[in-house]
């Protein structure tokens, strides 16, 4: 596969961002987007810091070939979330705060100002059921026609934009909120 200069520079700011944030392990995490009817992915097991052109993975959105079992095990929800919604980007993260938040409830509701004002309802997936990788994918993408990011319980979040700036804005906005939300939670204590 041949991935465009520009989309692997956008690939690599936005996985560089999430690692150095904080926001996935080593070799946590994955990004994609769609483009008619393929979509591009990060590989399984990829630096999302480090990532460099075999990283990008292009396949189906609706079947699998040859490229399909190098993607990332989260493959199937991303490809459910572009099958059932407009959205042409996802990012999937392990934000430290926000995954501690999905141990709380099923609905996270942000406290602070832009929190509120964009992802006031934040839906946790699967809240009291073990997480595997790859799973919910309907409920995930369900959920994402109606807000900008979901968590998954004790796993992560999802993240949908028309690019992948923007479902990293949601990311970064997300795992920002939680963090005021923790804080203000231990102050209260």
């Amino acid at each position: 596969m041949s991935t465009s200069d520009s989309l692997l520079s956008h690939f690599q700011t936005i996985g560089s961002d999430l690692y150095t944030r904080g926001m996935v392990s080593m070799h946590g995490g994955n990004l994609s987007v769609r483009q008619d009817q393929k979509l591009v992915i990060t590989r399984s097991g990829s630096r999302l810091g480090y990532l460099t052109e075999p990283d990008m993975i292009e396949t189906y959105v609706d079947k699998d070939d040859e490229n399909t079992k190098k993607a990332s095990s989260e493959l199937g929800v991303h490809r459910a979330i572009y099958q059932n919604t407009p959205f042409t980007a996802i990012v999937h993260s392990h934000p430290i705060h926000a995954t501690a938040m999905s141990f709380m409830g099923e609905m996270l509701l942000t406290q602070d100002e832009a929190g509120k004002l964009f992802i006031p309802k934040v839906p946790v997936i699967g809240f009291g059921k073990e997480p595997v990788p790859g799973g919910f994918p309907n409920e995930i993408a369900e959920a994402l026609k109606t807000h900008a990011i979901v968590l998954v319980h004790q796993h992560g979040s999802f993240a949908r934009g028309m690019s992948i700036e923007e479902a990293f804005v949601y990311t970064e906005l997300l795992e920002i909120s939680c963090r005021i939300l923790y804080m203000v939670r231990n102050m209260q204590k």
